[in-house]
Protein backbone atom coordinates (compact mmCIF):
# COMPACT_ATOMS: atom_id res chain seq x y z
CA UNK A 1 0.00 0.00 0.00
CA UNK A 2 1.02 3.48 -0.95
CA UNK A 3 1.67 6.31 1.79
CA UNK A 4 2.67 9.09 -0.48
CA UNK A 5 -0.67 11.28 -0.23
CA UNK A 6 0.44 10.85 4.64
CA UNK A 7 1.71 14.47 5.28
CA UNK A 8 4.19 14.36 8.22
CA UNK A 9 2.93 16.34 11.16
CA UNK A 10 5.10 19.89 11.69
CA UNK A 11 5.29 20.29 15.15
CA UNK A 12 3.92 23.49 16.72
CA UNK A 13 6.44 24.16 19.03
CA UNK A 14 9.44 26.22 18.20
CA UNK A 15 12.59 27.77 19.74
CA UNK A 16 11.95 31.61 19.55
CA UNK A 17 14.36 34.91 20.25
CA UNK A 18 13.04 36.93 23.18
CA UNK A 19 13.74 40.08 24.26
CA UNK A 20 13.44 41.38 27.65
CA UNK A 21 11.34 43.52 28.57
CA UNK A 22 13.32 45.60 31.28
CA UNK A 23 16.95 45.59 29.80
CA UNK A 24 16.55 44.85 26.27
CA UNK A 25 18.98 41.29 26.67
CA UNK A 26 18.19 38.81 23.80
CA UNK A 27 17.83 35.35 24.61
CA UNK A 28 16.73 32.42 22.91
CA UNK A 29 14.06 30.32 24.69
CA UNK A 30 11.80 27.27 23.96
CA UNK A 31 7.95 28.46 22.97
CA UNK A 32 6.65 25.51 25.23
CA UNK A 33 8.74 25.47 28.55
CA UNK A 34 8.29 23.51 31.35
CA UNK A 35 9.78 26.19 33.82
CA UNK A 36 10.02 29.88 34.40
CA UNK A 37 12.57 31.72 32.05
CA UNK A 38 14.88 34.33 33.87
CA UNK A 39 16.75 36.71 32.11
CA UNK A 40 20.55 36.00 32.29
CA UNK A 41 21.35 39.29 32.75
CA UNK A 42 18.69 41.23 35.38
CA UNK A 43 17.00 38.39 36.85
CA UNK A 44 13.41 39.28 35.19
CA UNK A 45 10.84 36.46 34.69
CA UNK A 46 11.05 36.15 30.87
CA UNK A 47 8.70 33.08 30.51
CA UNK A 48 6.03 31.84 32.61
CA UNK A 49 4.61 27.89 31.97
CA UNK A 50 1.13 27.20 31.49
CA UNK A 51 -0.87 24.01 30.30
CA UNK A 52 1.03 23.79 26.88
CA UNK A 53 2.25 27.34 25.50
CA UNK A 54 4.63 29.24 27.82
CA UNK A 55 3.31 32.84 28.79
CA UNK A 56 5.61 35.19 27.28
CA UNK A 57 6.64 38.23 28.92
CA UNK A 58 9.16 40.31 26.63
CA UNK A 59 8.91 40.92 22.97
CA UNK A 60 9.34 37.89 20.60
CA UNK A 61 11.69 38.76 17.41
CA UNK A 62 10.93 35.70 15.42
CA UNK A 63 12.20 31.95 15.33
CA UNK A 64 15.70 30.87 16.09
CA UNK A 65 15.84 28.09 13.29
Amino acid sequence: MKKDHIEIPQPSSKFQKVNCGECGELQVIYSHASTIVACNSCGNTIAEPTGSKAKINGKILGSAE
